[in-house]
This record gives structure tokens, sequence and C-alpha cells, in this order.
């Protein structure tokens, strides 16, 4: 997640030549009032705001893109970047003492925490503010469901791309598919072919060849085995999470698909397809890493990964290295996908503390930020200090603009992104940025929803451990080490126990808000 959001910083949009709002032709929004009706000025507004923080913070002082944010939107920020490692702490910290901020980013969005802090109170109720917010109101209304509560807003969803984040495809080595003669695969057969030449002719040398890397998962919140396998779940049709059966829930791993999919894992094991370190690896980036090496053939990535940055690196260990992307697996029955995800990352919320008279501020604020000038202004910074111009979507820099842009940071200082299907194309290569646009098109085509994403349960949160034991025997069915009625066991007591409760609240959530 947090390469992800790196990566999905900066978005389209188009610009005036020095970043301003009077000379881009104010192509997407008016930025907040700075003239009362009878023409004298009105003091900037004065905002306190606390976002999460990842890689290293905006200069502080003497920082050009934040002094031509507030100009241009006629505020003062003073901002709190906090590193993503501190931020649940701080974050608490921060919504505990109530008045310490004007605008908070709950980066967990619309979890338990923040549905009960809603129904305490700490939060503003936005909805009556965001009539006339028309950057921010395009935002897509699946996006806000999924951030809602009772209907109402109490949080303004940065918005990401519905379709292709986390693990929506698989990147491979197109240079190794290349010197075997081998298809870039569409089907799920013909992937598992290519990992089978993959671990025959070990291009990697000396027997280092990984042809699938993956990593595993504690149960925390949802079983197991493996992570990094979701473009191999949809080929066998089995749901994104949940799906409603004439109005019944099912759970994904309460399927018969599920099995067959635990199946091509176990085979796929005893072959030596999968990293054997899977079991022991924790999350995506350190499945990355190991693409990244040289040393796997293959990885469940998105579109942003196949950026020159990456390309680069890869380069660094083997100079002929190439990536493709494999928007989507098809299985045998014709099955394939990927998961609609929430459409956002972090909520900004307003605590009840602030002044109603302001909060319509921020809000306008908020959504200057969201306008065509500021998308631009998020890759080009001030025209003539952070780049020269903006083509074709991608900044045109001088090495120094470089320098200036990664110390000012200018995306940072747009608070909240403009809609854009395109967020995980972040490639400054037109030639990648075209294969990233064109495969977030195929798989907005293909999106599988989870009916119950935007709902919360209390049986959940009570038992995070509900899922361990079963996770615990699907590893060691995959790993030749228990039998599938060990596993079906677990499933059926998870089913028959915790399982009913959580059920039972997320369908009840479902059917209020279907009525």
């Amino acid at each position: 997640m947090a390469a992800s959001v790196l990566m999905s910083s900066a978005l389209a949009g188009c610009s005036g030549k020095n970043g301003s709002a009077e000379e881009s032709g104010g192509n997407g929004s008016n930025p907040p009032a700075s003239s009362g009706a009878t023409g004298e000025s009105v003091s900037p507004t004065d905002i306190k705001a606390m976002t999460i923080l990842f890689g290293n913070p905006p200069a502080a002082k003497d920082n050009k893109a934040k002094e031509d944010m507030e100009k241009r939107g006629n505020v003062k920020l003073d901002m709190t970047f906090v590193p993503s490692e501190a931020y649940k702490d701080k974050l608490s910290i921060a919504v505990s003492a109530g008045n310490a901020y004007d605008l908070l980013l709950l980066d967990g969005g619309k979890d338990d925490k923040f549905t009960n802090l809603v129904k305490m109170g700490a939060f503003h109720d936005l909805t009556p503010y965001l009539k006339n917010a028309k950057n921010i109101n395009q935002i897509e209304e699946a996006v806000w469901n999924n951030t809602k509560v009772q209907g109402k807003v109490y949080g303004i969803p940065r918005p990401r791309g519905l379709y292709g984040g986390g693990e929506a495809s698989i990147l491979i080595r197109k240079d190794w598919l290349d010197k075997y003669q081998l298809p870039l695969p569409k089907t799920l057969e013909e992937l598992t072919h290519a990992l089978m030449v993959f671990k025959e002719k070990d291009p990697a040398g000396g027997g280092k060849t990984i042809p699938y890397t993956i990593f595993g998962v504690d149960g925390i919140g949802s079983p197991g085995p493996f992570s990094g396998v979701l473009p191999v779940q949809f080929a066998f049709g089995v749901p994104n999470t949940w799906k409603l059966d004439n109005g019944k829930p099912v759970r994904d791993f309460q399927t018969p698909e599920f099995k067959a999919f635990l199946d091509w894992q176990k085979d796929a094991w005893s072959k030596g397809l999968i990293d054997k370190d899977a079991p022991v690896l924790k999350n995506q980036q350190q499945a990355r890493s190991k693409f990244l090496a040289g040393v796997a053939g293959a990885f469940a990535g998105n579109t942003s990964d196949i950026a020159e940055t990456n390309v680069d690196k890869l380069k660094q260990t083997d100079p002929n290295a190439e990536i493709a992307i494999i928007d989507m697996l098809e299985g045998a029955s014709g099955n394939k996908g990927v998961a609609v995800i929430g459409g956002y990352y972090g909520l900004w919320a307003i605590p009840s503390s602030v002044p109603k008279e302001k909060v319509q501020k921020i809000v306008d604020f908020l959504d200057f930020s969201a306008s065509e000038e500021n998308a631009a202004f998020s890759k080009t910074g001030v025209i003539g200090v952070h780049a020269t111009e903006l083509k074709n979507g991608i900044a045109v820099q001088t090495e120094e603009q470089k320098k200036q842009a990664d110390l000012d940071k200018p995306s940072q200082f747009v608070l909240e992104n403009r809609v854009d299907p395109y967020v995980y194309a972040t490639s400054k290569n037109p030639e990648i940025l075209k294969v990233q646009k064109a495969s977030l098109d195929t798989i907005s085509k293909f999106g599988i929803p989870n009916p119950f994403l935007s709902y919360n349960s209390q049986a959940a949160s009570k038992n995070p451990d509900s899922y361990k034991k079963m996770s615990a025997v699907m590893t060691k069915y995959v790993l030749g080490e228990a039998k599938w009625e060990d596993v079906q066991k677990e499933i059926d007591a998870w089913s028959n126990g915790v399982g009913a409760q959580i059920t039972k609240e997320l369908l009840e959530q479902y059917n209020e808000d279907h009525k």
C-alpha cells in the first residue's frame, strides 16, 4: 500500500505557465474567495492539518511550492507531516485532543474506529458543505457509498482508482518469456507453463530463480495461506471476499472454487513454482523486492510497477531486463477479473471543535485542491522553479528543477486529489504511460465487487484472531502437511461460530442501506 500511495501521489491534469490560478485560466475550480462583496481583501484562512508521510518531508523553510499554494488558495497552511510508521499513534493523540487540528487525515478510512468516533460526535457532518464543491463532487457514487456513515458525509475521501490498486495484475519478466519463445500469458494455464519453464531453465542462474514470489498472511482480519495471488483466485471464480447468493452472504473460502484455488497453490508449491520463503514473507514489498532484485519471474502488483523507476532498478542487476504486465488471468471456465477496491485512501475529517463558520472555508480549499490546475501542480510545482512545462501529462524538468521539486515536494500540499481513473499510471515515459493507461482501461471492465466492502462487523473487530487457525491449516494444506478434511473442519467451525455473527451483522447493515 505504501508503495502504491507513493507512486500515485502525482495526479494527471493540465497547467498554466507558472502554476498560478490566474495564469492557468481557472480551469478546474475557483480559488477560495480573496475579496469580499465590496472588494475588500479577505484574510487568508488558517488551516492546521495533519497528514501521513511516506519518505522524506518537504522543506520546512522557503518552500516555494507551499508559498504558491497558499497564495492561490488564500490560506495559511500549518502542516504536520507524520511518518507512516508513527501515524496511527499520532492520530489517536490528535483525535483525543479534539481541538489540536482543523483537518485530520483518517488513514484507516471508514473503519470501526472512524464510525464510532462519528457516532460520538467527534467530526462535523460535511454533507451540507459540499453543495457547490464541483471538483470533490466528481468522486464516484461507489466511493461515497464506501465512506458514508448513516447516509452522511463525515469524511471527504482522497480518491484513488476503483480498479488497479494493490495486487490487481501480475508483473512478469518479458525478457525471460522472449528468451524461451513464450507468449505473454493470458490464461492461468499459460502462466503455469511459463513458471514451469522458469523453474527448469533457471534464467537467474545458480539455481536462484524464483518463478513466482508471493507472501504469507498472519490470519488477522482474513485467512491465508498467501497473498499475492488475487489474479489466480479470480481465475478460479472465487469471490472478492464476499458474494451474495440469492440474498445469502457467502464468504470466499466457503465456496467450492476456493478449494480448487488452494489445490493450484498446493501443486505449484510441490513443483517449486512458488517462492520457498513465501510463508515467512510479510508483505507485498518483500515480494516486489525479490522481483526487482532480478531473481523472481513474476509477482502480483499493479500497473504502477512497470514504471521506469522499477525498470531501471531491475536493469542494475540485469541490463537486458524488461517488465510486462498481465492485465488479468482467465481460468479454464472463463473466469477473470480484478477487485473493485474502496476507491480512496484516507478521509479528510474536520473535528467538531472547529467553528462552523470555518468549516465551509476548509471544504472550499479542499475543493480548490482538487482542481485541474492543482492536479497539474502536483506534477510540475511552480513553473520555472520545479519544472519547465507540462507536456502530454508529464513534467519537463531540468536536473536543477528535479532537485528543487524533490526538496519542496509540491504534491504534498495538494491535500485533496482530483478524480483520475489513471491514478496508477505513474510513468514519465510516454510509451510506458500508454501501456499503463491501456491496462487500466482493460481491467476496468471486469471489476468484481465485494458487497460488504463498506461495512464493519463488531464481532470481527472483537475477534481479530478468528481466522488464525484456519489460515495456519490452509498453509499446511498447501505445503502438503495437512489434509483437506482439516481445512474443512476449520471452515465449518468458523461458519457455525463467530462467522455466523459476522455474517449476520454485515447483512443487517447491507439490508438497511438497500431497503
